[in-house]
């Protein structure tokens, strides 16, 4: 690959991370798991009434035909919902119809791509960006944001317009931190800077911001001051890249104390694979998986 090539295609992507073996190994795994779904007949599991926040990064041109075929599947039995409208379903108990939110982050240009998947089935996702990654075009900044804060070969971003015209079709905008550093490795005052920094620029840019994704999604990334200082200033939400599903059935909640997840989708995955990472997320549905794990306490 030369070094000043923009990725767009996946299978470049997996290329230039190499790890073969791993991921063979990975999916001969997930083919076991996933035949066991299919012979206990666990696709009745996806029926259940919850609310699954299911998330992408990147839908690179060799991913939209898979994409548009675990739209048209989960069309069949699921109802899809705005990032918005499933945060008020979950706190003012709400839940009464299997119900998925889309959303995806760090702002990968070929996220117009996903939106002209999703607008097909009239589905809304929240797309969470980085203010500093927005409108680059020179390559040297380009290729030093992919490989340093995304662990990614070069790829393009979008463009303040192509942001715009994201909202101008119905999807939200939200906050993925000023440069996507990693929350848990910052000071809470630099913390605070990053984010309201991040904040007022979208604000400007695409008017108020109702949710915040930390990067990098684990709980070990994060910290409770950093979630209370989200809350704190007006956010309606604060989201993980840990896997779950939400249910309620116990009245309304205190926004300030629910703390979301989200399934993580690569399109280039297989159904039965993605499949089964969904039917684990209801299989394990929880209450208590609605607010601040332990480790942040």
């Amino acid at each position: 690959m030369k070094d000043s090539v923009i990725i767009d295609t996946y299978a470049l992507v997996k290329n230039n991370q190499g790890g073969k073996l791993r991921s063979l190994i990975r999916s001969s795994v997930l083919d076991v798991l996933s035949l066991k779904h299919s012979i206990l007949g666990n696709d009745e599991f996806l029926k259940k009434p919850r609310i699954q926040f299911l998330y992408f990064h990147h839908i690179f041109k060799d991913e939209v035909k898979n994409f548009e075929k675990l739209l048209a599947y989960l069309s069949k039995d699921h109802f899809f919902i705005s990032h918005s409208e499933a945060v008020d379903r979950l706190l003012t108990d709400r839940i009464d119809k299997p119900y998925i939110a889309w959303s995806s982050d760090d702002g990968i240009q070929n996220n117009m791509l996903a939106a002209k998947a999703l607008n097909k089935y009239g589905a809304s996702c929240c797309f969470y960006v980085n203010p500093a990654s927005i409108g680059l075009t020179e390559f040297t900044q380009i290729k030093s944001f992919s490989n340093d804060k995304l662990d990614m070969p070069p790829v393009a971003f979008l463009n303040w317009k192509e942001v715009e015209l994201l909202q101008s079709q119905g999807h939200e905008i939200g906050n993925h931190t000023y440069k996507h550093d990693m929350v848990s490795q910052m000071t809470q005052e630099q913390f605070e800077e990053d984010f309201l920094k991040a904040d007022e620029i979208l604000t400007q840019k695409c008017g108020p911001i109702k949710h915040f994704a930390y990067t990098y999604g684990r709980f070990e990334n994060f910290t409770k001051p950093a979630f209370e200082f989200v809350m704190k200033n007006g956010y309606e939400s604060c989201i993980s890249a840990s896997r779950g599903c939400h249910t309620n059935g116990k009245g309304k909640l205190d926004k300030n104390k629910v703390f979301l997840r989200r399934d993580q989708i690569i399109a280039d995955w297989k159904l039965s694979h993605i499949k089964h990472f969904l039917i684990k997320g209801v299989q394990e549905l929880d209450y208590n998986t609605n607010f601040l794990p332990n480790s942040l306490a």
